[in-house]
């Protein structure tokens, strides 16, 4: 499979460079991946770059190296001397901005990004936990030399699978020039070692103001469109069931159940109720098939399965509630609610001064309907 992504990557790479004034040797590229941008303590930036090399019996497809400059590219001209290979950005997959550099804002960065026509428009965007060049620094050697290709795969197997919502260039760039709405990046950081998934960054215009842990992924792209196939984790009460347990005196010795679910199905949908008193609907489905659960249940009884579907309803509304308020703390409408209220409003007009001072007042009503279709044998 390897093998083949790279012959792709070859044949595009020739079709491009034939067309160019100016030809270049496969063997003499140096191929962006991946990069990371950072912010110094002295305000320089600097980019840490993972190419894929084309170099005859290499036991690594990808090498690492950082350049420093007073922009963007100086940095990534910095980082060309410290190699013998011309660094190509063609075919970029991902854009990871260090945290300090996402605090301080992102816009001028993607601005630099646009304005070079050789950046694909299907560049994905994340931010890390810390300094974005942390990420590359991989001991794991299977991981370690093809880098470039693994960092990438943590966000295209959201995008692929619907884990995590669409940050492409465009999306993001779209996202903070759009009063009502702001946008989300994937944050990822170290996990003993190996580059993960590790929440969600949170962003008032162009500036990270905030995160939300990874489990809020569902809610999160619930509200966007329509969730399928998802794995959900969920801990309740155990009194909240206890009626419906098999045995009863587990409910004095355990405190919570603890269940995992598929969302086979799940959207969410906002409608403005009261323009004048900021009255919103926030409406939540979802189709959940269950796949495990540590208490056994009488789940061949109706009853129980309607009252367990009650409580992951009051889990998720109060779920949502906690991130609302969140949210309007920070004044980062990531759900759009700002999006309705400009299309009720009287010429569809709405600034972003406007819905920062009307953001953190909207009252939401929240409706949570959960099904579960299927349990299989589970803790009959």
């Amino acid at each position: 499979m390897k093998t083949m992504k790279i012959c792709l990557i070859l044949v595009s790479l020739l079709l491009l460079l034939s067309s160019c004034m100016e030809s270049f040797q496969l063997e003499n590229l140096g191929v962006i991946l991946t990069r990371g941008t950072d912010i110094t303590d002295d305000g320089e930036i600097e980019v840490t770059l993972s190419l894929l090399q084309f170099v005859k019996d290499s036991p690594n497809v990808n090498t690492t190296i950082k350049g420093k400059g007073k922009t963007v590219k100086g940095a990534v001209r910095n980082a060309n001397t410290k190699t013998n290979q011309e660094i190509v950005v063609g075919k970029q997959e991902l854009e990871i901005y260090g945290r300090s550099a996402a605090e301080k804002g992102i816009k001028p960065l993607l601005d630099t990004l646009r304005r070079d026509a050789n950046v694909p428009n299907t560049l994905f965007l994340a931010v890390s936990e810390s300094d974005a060049s942390s990420l590359f620094n991989v001991q794991d050697p299977g991981i370690s030399a093809n880098l470039g290709e693994f960092l990438h795969g943590l966000i295209r197997l959201g995008e692929e699978k619907r884990i995590f919502p669409e940050r492409s260039l465009p999306k993001v760039a779209a996202l903070i020039n759009t009063p009502g709405i702001e946008p989300t990046l994937p944050i990822l950081g170290m996990k003993k070692g190996i580059p993960s998934k590790y929440g969600i960054a949170l962003f008032k215009e162009d500036k990270m103001v905030g995160q939300l842990p990874l489990k809020d992924e569902v809610l999160v792209q619930v509200m966007e469109g329509t969730l399928r196939e998802h794995y959900y984790e969920m801990t309740i009460p155990i009194d909240m069931v206890a009626d419906y347990l098999s045995d009863k005196s587990h409910a004095k010795k355990d405190k919570n159940v603890n269940m995992v679910y598929i969302v086979e199905k799940g959207k969410g949908n906002i409608k403005l109720k009261n323009k004048e008193k900021l009255q919103f609907k926030t409406t939540i489905n979802m189709l959940l098939n269950l796949l495990e659960i540590s208490e056994s249940l009488k789940l061949d009884n109706p009853e129980a399965i309607h009252g367990l579907e009650k409580e992951i309803e009051n889990n998720i509304k109060k779920r949502f509630e906690e991130i609302l308020s969140i949210i309007q703390e920070l004044n980062a409408d990531i759900f759009g609610y700002g999006v309705q209220y400009r299309i009720h409003k009287k010429g569809g007009e709405l600034s972003t001064e406007e819905w920062n001072r009307l953001f953190p007042k909207i009252d939401v009503e929240i409706d949570v309907n959960v099904k579960i279709i299927r349990h299989g044998e589970v803790h009959r």
